[in-house]
């Protein structure tokens, strides 16, 4: 009892020196979620990462192709793959697949525009992102032997 006695108690320099603390804390928190936002804006692209998946993806497609063919106004492409019809075609907002002119299998999402143009042995895709980002890329096709 006699120790709770002598304590001076909280002084005005103590609560300065605490809330000082507090304000630095305060914005090392602010500038590390400002910072982290940055980082996962930079590093987790998602266009980036889609259009990637969607050029292996074609990469594989357009391996052992039989026959190939433009559809009209570049807005697609048809060809045959043991023994299946591959329909790869660009809509506003995304380009899809089908095989045998069944189901709707999306590659390709969030896009503005888009356009694939097919000459001799190399199909040409040109994209742009909601976001106004553009891509363009050119597959070799890879006929198969029968």
């Amino acid at each position: 009892m006699r120790n709770v006695l002598n304590c001076r108690g909280y002084t005005l320099l103590e609560a300065i020196f605490q809330l000082a603390v507090l304000l630095l804390f305060s914005q090392f928190l602010m500038f590390f979620s400002v910072w982290l936002i940055q980082v996962e804006k930079n590093l987790y692209i998602s266009e980036e990462v889609e259009w990637e998946m969607f050029s292996l993806d074609m990469e594989n497609y357009l391996s052992s192709v039989a026959e190939l063919v433009q559809q009209k106004n570049s807005m697609g492409i048809r060809f045959t793959k043991e023994g299946s019809e591959y329909d790869i075609e660009c809509y506003p907002s995304l380009i899809r697949k089908q095989i045998n002119q069944i189901g709707h299998e999306p590659l390709l999402t969030g896009i503005k525009l888009c356009k694939l143009n097919a000459e001799n042995n190399h199909i040409k895709i040109e994209v742009e992102f909601d976001s106004g980002r553009k891509e363009e890329r050119t597959y070799e096709v890879f006929y198969s032997s029968q």
